[in-house]
């Protein structure tokens, strides 16, 4: 009687093994399906306050790449970045083709308009600096930290990221990418 239950048992294995095993070679028979080229996100339109108090909109710079650079004065390589950012800042400016904005992120704590404001001027960082309470970077961007870059096309497609420190040359790679 075991025996006859072992060789069911056996039987019933090698009855599993060879329908797993045929439906298998079904699915790797398949030809996968060609995939369309990715469709463009559009950004929506959002309006800060910089620094100085002005209300900045995305929709203002509509013909021009932008960059948004993700930051706070209490990340390490946030503050590393900006001097490179400041030169390409600087170097957009005479081309009219692109604009860099900080967004700056301020939770009130860590991280208030003051001291944002305050770090800036005294690095001698001329970048528009808007005052993002999350609303961009977690409501929009949803970004998973800091810095954090984001390039947006001419139209108001997103185009590309970076998460962490940024380059100037990096940055400028994907202005390109953007065009």
């Amino acid at each position: 009687m075991k025996r006859r239950a072992v060789q069911l048992l056996f039987v019933s294995f090698l009855l599993v093994l060879a329908l797993g095993a045929g439906l298998w070679a079904e699915e790797a028979q398949e030809v996968p399906e060609v995939q369309e080229e990715e469709e463009k996100i559009l950004v929506p339109d959002f309006a800060l306050q910089s620094a100085e108090g002005e209300i900045v909109r995305l929709s203002d710079f509509r013909g021009k790449v932008v960059v948004l650079n993700f930051w706070a004065t209490w990340c390490p390589y946030c503050v590393m970045e900006l001097p490179e950012l400041q030169a390409l800042h600087e170097e957009l400016q005479e081309r009219g083709d692109a604009v860099i904005l900080l967004l700056d992120q301020i939770d009130g704590e860590w991280e208030t308009v003051e001291s944002g404001t305050a770090y800036l001027a005294e690095q001698g960082i001329t970048i528009p600096n808007l005052m993002d309470y999350g609303l961009v970077a977690y409501g929009i961007f949803q970004i998973p930290g800091l810095p954090t870059t984001v390039v947006i096309d001419a139209e108001g497609y997103l185009c590309d990221y970076a998460i962490g420190m940024v380059t100037k040359d990096m940055v400028l790679k994907m202005i390109e990418g953007a065009k």
